[in-house]
This record gives C-alpha cells, sequence and structure tokens, in this order.
C-alpha cells in the first residue's frame, strides 16, 4: 500500500479537468472547507484512491492498512486538500476512487454528465454531535437544551457553516428547523470549523455545525455548549460517501469489486469494534497528525457495516441545496442517478 500527497506547486487543470473545474466552480468544497487542486494521474492495476487528512476517512485507512492485501489489491492513498479536488480528481480520471462528502458538488458534476458516481456511504453521523450554541446565550448542556426548544426569538442572528453547498450546511438548516428557525430568517456566515470556536466563545455567531474534534474542545474550554445528546434509537445521517470514475469502473470491474469488498471488511470492523480502538486510533494519527487522546474523548463517527443509505435523507439533502441555490439545474436528479451500487452489491454477494 502506498501512501502519498498530492503535489500542490502551481498545477493547472487543462482540457478536461478543466471542463470539470467549471462544473464545480461557485460550489463548495466538503466539510473541512479547503481549496480545489490536482495531482498527477497514475494507472496500472494499483488503485489511487483520493483522501482527506480527517478522521472521518478511516475507513480508507482500515481499506488500505488491513483488508487490501487479503483480496489481493494494492491501493495508493493520495491525500488532497478538499472533496472539490477530490470530485474533479476522480472525474477526470487522475484517481480511480476517492472521498466526497455529500454535496453540490457531487450533484453538479453528475448533472454535467462526468464520469462520476457515489458508489458506497461513508462516515454518518447525528445533528446532534455537531450543532453548538455559543455560551454567551447559554452557559451550560442544560442552558442549550432549553434555548434549543424555540430559537425562533433569535432570528436575524448569525450562524455559521464551515462552507456553502456542503453537508454541513444542510445539518444547519436542519438544525435550526427543529429549533424553530428558517435558514431565510438568520445571517449565514461560512467559516472554517477551527475559527468557530472564538466566535462561539465570544458570541459572534450564536450557533454553528462543528466536526469533530472542535465541539468537544469548544464544551472542554467553554465556549458553547450541545444542547442535544447523541440519539440511541435512531439511525446515523449519511455524510461522506465513497466515489467511483464510472469509466474506470466499468472497464476494471473487477478490481472494482474487490476495493469494495476490502471497504466493506472496514466497515464491518469499525460497526463492530468502534472507531475509537488503539487500533484504531493508532491508523487517524498515522495518517492525520491528530491526537489520539483528543479523538477518543469526541463523540465517534459511525458507518453502516452493510453499506446500506437512506435515499429519503439523500433527497431531503438535493432538495436543501437546490433551495440555497447551489445546485447548477433546476429539476431535482433522482438519487438512482447520482448512486451506483453494481460494484458494491457485487462486492458483498461474494
Amino acid at each position: 500500500m502506498q501512501h502519498t500527497t498530492a503535489p500542490r506547486t502551481g498545477r493547472f487543470l487543462v482540457g478536461a479537468a478543466a471542463a470539470a473545474t467549471l462544473v464545480l466552480a461557485g460550489c463548495a468544497a466538503d466539510p473541512e472547507g479547503a481549496a480545489p487542486g490536482a495531482s498527477e494521474g497514475g494507472g496500472g492495476d494499483t488503485i489511487r484512491v483520493a483522501y482527506l487528512a480527517t478522521g472521518s476517512s478511516l475507513p480508507l485507512f482500515v481499506t488500505a492498512e488491513k483488508y487490501a492485501e487479503e483480496v489481493g489489491i494494492d491501493i495508493e492513498l493520495v491525500e488532497v486538500a478538499s472533496g472539490n479536488e477530490s470530485i474533479t480528481g476522480v472525474a477526470t480520471d487522475q484517481y480511480d476512487a476517492g472521498f466526497a462528502g455529500i454535496g453540490s458538488a457531487a450533484y453538479n458534476a453528475v448533472a454535467e454528465g462526468l464520469p462520476v458516481r457515489y458508489v458506497a456511504p461513508m462516515h454518518s453521523g447525528y445533528i446532534e454531535d455537531y450543532f453548538i450554541i455559543s455560551s454567551q446565550l447559554a452557559g451550560s448542556t442544560e442552558e442549550a437544551a432549553t434555548l434549543a426548544e424555540d430559537m425562533s426569538g433569535l432570528a436575524g442572528q448569525t450562524f455559521a457553516a464551515n462552507a456553502p453547498g456542503v453537508v454541513t450546511e444542510a445539518l444547519l438548516g436542519f438544525a435550526l428547523e427543529r429549533a424553530g428557525l428558517g435558514m431565510d430568517q438568520i445571517n449565514l456566515e461560512h467559516i472554517p470549523f477551527p475559527d468557530q470556536v472564538p466566535a462561539l466563545a465570544n458570541g459572534g455567531i450564536a450557533a454553528g455545525i462543528l466536526s469533530e474534534p472542535f465541539p468537544t474542545q469548544a464544551e472542554e474550554n467553554g465556549s458553547g455548549y450541545r444542547p442535544w445528546a447523541t440519539p440511541t434509537d435512531e439511525a446515523p445521517l449519511p455524510f461522506t460517501g465513497i466515489i467511483y470514475n464510472t469509466d474506470w469502473a466499468e472497464e476494471n470491474a473487477e478490481l472494482a469489486t474487490d476495493f469494495l469488498r476490502a471497504y466493506a471488511m472496514a466497515a464491518e470492523d469499525l460497526d463492530e469494534n468502534g472507531w475509537d480502538t488503539p487500533e484504531m486510533l493508532e491508523l487517524v494519527e498515522q495518517y492525520t497528525g491528530a491526537d489520539p487522546a483528543i479523538v477518543a474523548a469526541s463523540r465517534q463517527h459511525h458507518i453502516d457495516a452493510d453499506l446500506e443509505v437512506d435515499f429519503d435523507v439523500l433527497l431531503r439533502y438535493q432538495e436543501f441545496f437546490m433551495e440555497q441555490g447551489s445546485l447548477n439545474y433546476a429539476e431535482i436528479i433522482p438519487e438512482e442517478d447520482i448512486w451506483d451500487f453494481t460494484w458494491r452489491d457485487a462486492a458483498l454477494a461474494d
């Protein structure tokens, strides 16, 4: 298994890659909010997979480190800066597969007819773990819970998501709806996750959507508090997915299937044993540099061992992005045209 980082020294996309960049222009990058880029393509029997250096990419790390050899494949993990970079690279055959948040960039790529599709869900989670209220408005978890019962009085105040057109922006919309507010009633700012913590502390934002470990850090330092506990009787929402270049997958059906066989083993491992075992924390540290103690203290991610995804939730995302003006088309695309389970089904049938 190889592990490389995509170069970022003044390279520009040309030809088909430039077309893909235009498709994605104006769409947000990914839940991490980084800028798009590109890297050299590969070939042969090695599967080149774009990943982000975040804890939510752990299923890919486990696939490459634990299960690729078992199914007889060679994976090269290539670090990229954003979900847009992953989508653009996969769509233009620089990478065979990759990580992408469920968001407008991928929807727009599909609408443009580019050969990129989600083929399996990756990490999932709960709005309750992401939505956090400023300590200037609520000085404890209990006060935050009381305020979240009805936040209609906060109309006109500033709320934050990390980027436009990404799944975390949709989560903010869903959280506000639950609390009695609409996206059209607030002042929305797009602020990177780390910068939201001090904004919560000083009251610069009333509330925001934060990905771990930042909400845990915010609670520990008194910057903000989550109003809701993690549900124990509800399925988590899908946040990210595995994408394929479908031209590559159709031409290399056995490799594409074997990758998802290894990936399914990784998903089962994480679902059964958790994301915070010493082995998994070591992998996260290896690929992201994150402090294992901080990761272990955070609310954990989730993954469906059967690689199932709820199309009703996905449709709700697409409808949200359309309402926000993040999509470059006017009619809803059936989710069956955005997700292709051909290779997942073949892998699970083995």
